[in-house]
């Protein structure tokens, strides 16, 4: 480059650079903080509960868990709190609901009543709270609710939002407040039936969570409570850093110790009411100067308070007469954890599942996905509480019917997806083989596979609707019987029917019958 052209450069650049200093400061600015107090606070906090209310038998048998034991740690740290001049706040990072029998039943309403005898300041929308429908959360539950319920990138077609976006809460004898701003996973529409969710629109979280910080988090204590999962909360926190601390659910990761990102800080408490979180802050002008974080075992050490296992007493004689009756029993122990129902391989919960499907409709087979089954079932009787702590979706049985080739397309989806994702298929009646990226079946129910042939499937109202991104369903096959009846009491009819789950039926499902062509 010649002299004059490299003089003329430089000239150039100079008041770009200093265009790109002005913008980088302003911004600095726009995001710094200036308040004029300081206080010292605690955050108790729980997510992912999904109906997991009531203590349960951890792998040592000793009873675990459950909203009862979480009062009792949240009265004693509130107490040791006022002592010390120390404010408190208590929240719930989403899906309260779906996953036992208590949801089965109640649908929702238990889990709010307590949340309301807990003191809750404040619940994040998740997307298991639209299991029951969209009029059952905000016209039965939502009433009754004595906190907010928060989504700031919820909203109707027309704009306007579905739910709070936000609170702010004043602070005793303090200039500075704290904003809690609410958040919900974009992915809702997969994980929900999508009639539950049929005319919304989840709108991009940061997005959403970037605006309000820049419009009403100046000079405000920030708190983000997010279902978006640990790996979208780190991305929150980095490209919103007016938020202090994100409080998250929906990936059921136990964080034992917060995750720092420049000047915020994550925490998550795993999932099914086994934890309580707690992070201590001490904050000065605006900004943390001292934290500790830890997440609280609920143990067989720590009492229930009597007034919330009271309550959840009641509603469960409220369930007894049918939730207590045996249906039958398992000679062995049936692994309903996510390693095993969400997994491309096999397990013999999932292939049970799916056979009676295909059973109850007379299919070629059967297809289930693995976030459709919640938990296991133990070897001994199984009753319908059993069954519907495992199946606790209203998911009612189709039979379709499906082209060969587009039913390899809809596994080798089930193959891609990410590990433990929910969506991955456990099946009865497909027999096939994998080599590296390629998947090829071999036979579909009693037949041997043709790629043009048409076969009967088994599956949920749900995969047939989309849920987890199957929109090969509804676009290639055909339903033959659309309106079903819902899964778990089939499968509790199941049940009965057999009589016991015995190794010799899970070893028959293992081999198909000969193929007849």
């Amino acid at each position: 480059m010649c002299a004059g052209c490299s003089r003329k450069f430089l000239k150039g650049l100079v008041p770009l650079i200093g265009l790109i200093f002005v913008f980088a400061l302003s911004a600095t600015i726009a995001w710094s903080k200036d308040l004029p107090c300081s206080f010292k606070l605690t955050i108790l906090y729980m997510n992912d509960t999904h109906g997991h209310y009531s203590p349960e038998a951890d792998r040592d048998g000793q009873m675990s868990g459950g909203f009862a034991k979480a009062m009792t740690v949240m009265k004693k740290i509130r107490k040791a709190n006022e002592t010390e001049g120390r404010i408190t706040i208590t929240l719930l990072a989403g899906d309260l609901f779906t996953g036992t029998a208590y949801s089965a039943v109640f649908k929702g309403r238990l889990g709010v009543r307590l949340m309301d005898a807990m003191d809750f300041s404040a619940m994040a929308v998740g997307n298991h709270e639209f299991d029951y429908g969209l009029p059952n959360l905000l016209k039965r539950l939502k009433p009754d609710m004595k906190f907010p319920l928060l989504s700031a990138n919820i909203h109707y077609k027309d704009g306007s939002l579905v739910f709070k976006p936000y609170v702010i809460k004043k602070l005793p004898n303090k200039k500075c407040k704290i904003l809690i701003l609410g958040l919900t996973t974009m992915s809702t529409p997969e994980l929900t039936h999508p009639k539950n969710v049929k005319g919304l629109v989840f709108e991009d979280p940061v997005k959403a969570a970037c605006k309000i910080v820049e419009k009403e988090g100046e000079n405000k204590f920030v708190i983000a409570l997010t279902h978006l999962g640990v790996d979208k909360d780190k991305k929150l926190g980095l490209l919103c850093p007016g938020i202090d601390v994100i409080i998250g659910g929906h990936s059921h990761t136990s964080l034992f110790e917060p995750l720092k990102l420049d000047g915020t800080l994550v925490c998550q408490a795993g999932a099914y009411s086994k934890y309580v979180g707690r992070l201590d802050l001490d904050v000065k002008n605006g900004r943390i100067e001292d934290y500790k974080g830890e997440l609280i075992k609920l143990d067989a050490n720590v009492p229930e308070d009597l007034q919330v296992g009271s309550m959840i007493g009641k509603y469960n004689d409220k369930m007894s007469p049918y939730f207590g009756e045996v249906v039958g029993s398992s000679e062995v122990d049936l692994d309903g954890g996510l390693a095993s129902v969400r997994s491309f391989s096999p397990c013999p919960l999932g292939t049970l599942v799916a056979y009676a499907m295909a059973h109850a409709v007379g299919a070629d087979a059967g297809l289930i996905n693995g976030g459709g089954i919640r938990d296991g079932l133990k070897a001994g009787s199984i009753s319908n509480r059993d069954i519907y702590g495992m199946l606790p979706f209203q998911n009612l049985i189709m039979k379709i019917s499906m082209k060969g080739a587009d039913l390899e397309s809809v596994l080798r989806h089930s193959k891609d997806l990410p590990k433990r994702s929910g969506g991955k298929l456990q099946t009865y009646g497909i027999q096939y083989k994998t080599s590296g990226n390629e998947l090829l079946i071999t036979q579909v129910g009693e037949k041997s596979f043709n790629p043009d042939e048409y076969y009967s499937i088994a599956i949920s109202d749900f995969l047939y609707s989309g849920g987890d991104g199957y929109t090969e369903f509804a676009a290639r096959a055909k339903a033959v019987s659309p309106d079903g009846l819902p899964l778990n009491q089939v499968f509790s009819g199941f049940i009965r029917e057999k009589k016991e789950i015995t190794k010799g039926l899970l070893e028959s499902l293992k081999n198909p019958p000969k193929d007849k062509n």
